[in-house]
């Protein structure tokens, strides 16, 4: 057993030069929870240099800071002490805030007790703000950068654990613990706990954001191109809901939600934060932008499960610029085609594998129309499949029907009808409900259990000219135990 754990150790000493073992063996695709090792020693150590530590995000191990990523290696060519962590790619925050605070406390000592500075990348800035906070390891931490982190959740969560998506998210391994705590429901209780709580203020949090979604094919593209009616964003989380209250804003570039976490893109962005002393100068700009209070209404989502083939259709209204119909499947549906209401198909682009976080694994098909005919649009393929699509359309409508009062106060020439339905916290289908023209979401006699809710809402309508549209609005809100709901 000896021979094999020092054959072992050999292996990753080959594997991963510069590292060496410190408070478990890591460093890896395995990523097992708990585990953290540190980098090589610099020649020289700076003592105003703090001990960095790196915290992965969803769906990734500590494996993205050092594989086709030049982070370690810029780190340590700038002199710093570094430690990598693994936490659970699929678990939320309260589970890796308290393995977290646990480890930083280890990481703390072995560093011989200087404060450390935690970079956060995406879901691990929320992580280490759990940790800080609710754990109370703030005592062994000076700095956290985060790196396009959902501090707000992100609506990608929203549509995961939609009607239309769970089919094909839960297929694919994507309708977890982590994606259920990062909709932006969640997260605003998360935010009513967090930001007024004794321990937020401290430690100095400071963050970045991408508003960079990529071209077709991208890891990031079609993320961006739904995230779009949300504002800019780098393909995974919207640049608002990137910025933490009470944080300094450090800046919001030209990065996808890849690039944002390598080291030649952002180390020298966010370096200035990583030292024990900071001139008052460089400090960046704390003002923080709330995030969108009133969902979009710029797209129709729909999906499910597939029979012997797919077939459905959405109306599309008059005087649309133009559409983007995204399909993703289980499966590379090479024969899928787009009917427009004068019977003219059009074929998909190539089709590609999706590789950004919520839906990862998924084959995108897409088709994109410049100024649609008005009507009946239907999509038609092979079955046996799971699927979810988007059609984001840009249209004068959508000014129109959300209006400067939002979305709830519809036109009476819309002759709107709103159907709600979705999941309560257990999981449990919500019934659905018509309703004509009328405010609000569900009643509070619908919200009885504490917990997230997913509540997706059909609009159907006709335009002032009398033509019919439709639109889907997916939204998250949390249920305090007091019954107060926060979204």
């Amino acid at each position: 057993m000896i021979k094999q754990m020092a054959g072992v150790v050999f292996c990753m000493m080959l594997l991963f030069p510069g590292f060496v073992r410190a408070g478990g063996f890591g460093g890896d695709d395995r990523g097992t929870p708990g585990y953290w090792y540190t980098g090589e020693t610099p020649s020289f150590i700076d003592p105003a240099k703090s001990p960095l530590v790196f915290v992965h995000g969803y769906n990734n191990s500590s494996a993205v800071w050092h594989e086709g990523n030049d982070m370690y290696e810029v780190a340590l060519a700038n002199g710093y002490e570094t430690a990598f962590i693994d936490l659970h790619h699929d678990r939320d925050m309260w589970a890796n805030g308290a393995l977290l605070a646990e480890k930083l406390e280890e990481i703390y000592h072995h560093f011989g007790g200087k404060k450390l500075v935690v970079i956060g990348y995406s879901k691990g800035g929320v992580d280490a703000q759990s940790a800080l906070v609710h754990y109370g390891a703030h005592q062994y931490v000076s700095n956290v950068i985060s790196l396009s982190s959902p501090h707000h959740g992100t609506q990608l969560a929203d549509l995961a654990h939609s009607s239309a998506a769970w089919w094909l998210a839960a297929l694919l391994g994507n309708n977890n613990e982590a994606t259920e705590s990062l909709q932006t429901g969640n997260m605003q209780y998360f935010r009513s706990i967090t930001d007024n709580h004794s321990n937020a203020a401290k430690n100095n949090y400071y963050t970045l954001g991408g508003t960079k979604w990529g071209s077709f094919g991208s890891a990031t593209y079609w993320g961006g191109l739904y995230l779009s009616q949300y504002g800019k964003s780098d393909g995974v989380v919207t640049a608002v809901n990137s910025r933490l209250p009470g944080a300094s804003i450090v800046q919001e570039g030209s990065w996808n939600h890849t690039t944002i976490r390598e080291g030649s893109y952002t180390f020298q962005v966010f370096r200035p934060y990583t030292t024990a002393a900071q001139p008052a100068a460089m400090l960046a700009s704390a003002s923080v932008e709330a995030p969108l209070s009133q969902p979009a209404v710029n797209s129709i989502v729909k999906g499910g499960k597939a029979g012997m083939s797919v077939s459905d259709q959405f109306t599309i209204e008059e005087d649309v610029k133009s559409m983007t119909v995204s399909f993703l499947s289980d499966k590379n549906l090479s024969t899928l085609k787009l009917s427009g209401p004068d019977g003219q198909e059009y074929k998909t682009k190539k089709a590609y594998k999706e590789e950004a976080e919520f839906f990862k694994g998924a084959w995108v098909h897409q088709f994109e129309i410049n100024a649609p005919e008005a009507g009946k649009w239907s999509l038609k393929g092979p079955g046996n499949a799971s699927y979810l699509y988007t059609v984001t359309i840009d249209s004068p409508l959508n000014d129109e029907i959300q209006g400067k009062a939002g979305i709830m106060n519809s036109h009476k020439a819309f002759k709107t009808k709103w159907t709600y339905f979705g999941f309560d916290p257990s999981g449990k289908k919500l019934q659905k409900k018509a309703m004509g023209e009328k405010n609000g979401l569900m009643s509070d006699g619908d919200l009885r259990k504490e917990g997230v809710y997913n509540v997706t809402t059909d609009v159907q309508g006709l335009t002032s000219k009398g033509k019919p549209y439709e639109r889907t609005i997916i939204e998250s809100f949390y249920v305090d135990k007091k019954g107060k709901r926060h979204n």
